[in-house]
This record gives C-alpha cells, structure tokens and sequence, in this order.
C-alpha cells in the first residue's frame, strides 16, 4: 500500500512504537501524506501497552498519550501492505526475519537502534529522532517528485 511506513522491533513495545508515533505527529505536523504502523516479532507479554520509556521520551517532545493499543505481532500481510519496511536492529532482526520471512530480506531497511539491554534509551532514541528526520527528509523528496 502507498505511503505507509512500518517500524519493527522484537515486542512491538519500545522502539518501533516510538517511531511509529513520533513519525505519524511529524507527518501531521508537516501536512505529509505518510503514516506509519508497527508491529514485533514476538507476542508482547508486558503489562503495559508501551514502554515507559518510550512514553517518557515522546513526552519529552509534547507528545501525550491518551490512549494506546497494546503490542502487535507482525503478520505476512503488514509486510505487504507497506511501502517502506525498517527494522530497528539488524544484529538483533535479521536472523528473525530470515527465520519467519526469508522473502522480504532484500526489501527491508536496517537500522542500527539497539535495545535497552545494550543502549540506554537517552542514546537510543536520540538515535532514532536523527534517522526519523532523515527518513521525513527523503520520503518529502521522493514524495515531491513523484
């Protein structure tokens, strides 16, 4: 499907819940015709429906929650249904996708935002607000000359 945008992490809790959300208010904020959706790997068994510290830092950007949906599991379907498909690790993903979905390998985009255990959430989602305008940045271009 045109002008969908979807992030992937392992539970669908943390990092590809925070770009998702940070994308689809920068894509409103600059009048974009984009949205984003995420999904994970694993089935999310966390308490919560998002990461505190994903919360914390999109407060820190104005960005307040209401409400959220919990975690969802990637299906064969939301890899077709995007246009653009970035996962947020590729030491950590690349052996599940090549595991679950082999096909989509040569198709994704690779980030290198490392999950808590191995980067604080300050450096990681400092990482991810760079490559987030980097990627507002490139889509407005191809965008504009489509």
């Amino acid at each position: 499907m045109d002008n969908r945008i979807l992030f992937i992490c392992t539970g669908n809790y943390y990092r590809s819940r925070y770009a998702e959300i940070l994308f689809n208010n920068y894509a409103q904020k600059y009048d974009l015709n984009w949205r984003a959706f995420s999904r994970g790997f694993q089935e999310s068994t966390r308490p919560w429906p998002i990461s505190p510290n994903a919360k914390h830092g999109l407060a820190a950007k104005g960005i307040t929650l209401d409400q959220t949906r919990y975690p969802m599991k990637l299906d064969p379907k939301d890899l077709s249904d995007a246009y653009h498909v970035i996962l947020m690790d590729e030491i950590e993903h690349r052996p599940m996708m090549t595991e679950e979905y082999p096909e989509w390998l040569s198709r994704v985009d690779f980030w290198q935002i490392r999950d808590i255990d191995f980067e604080s959430p300050h450096s990681a989602l400092a990482k991810l607000d760079i490559r987030l305008q980097r990627l507002m940045a490139d889509l407005n271009i191809k965008h504009a000359t489509a």
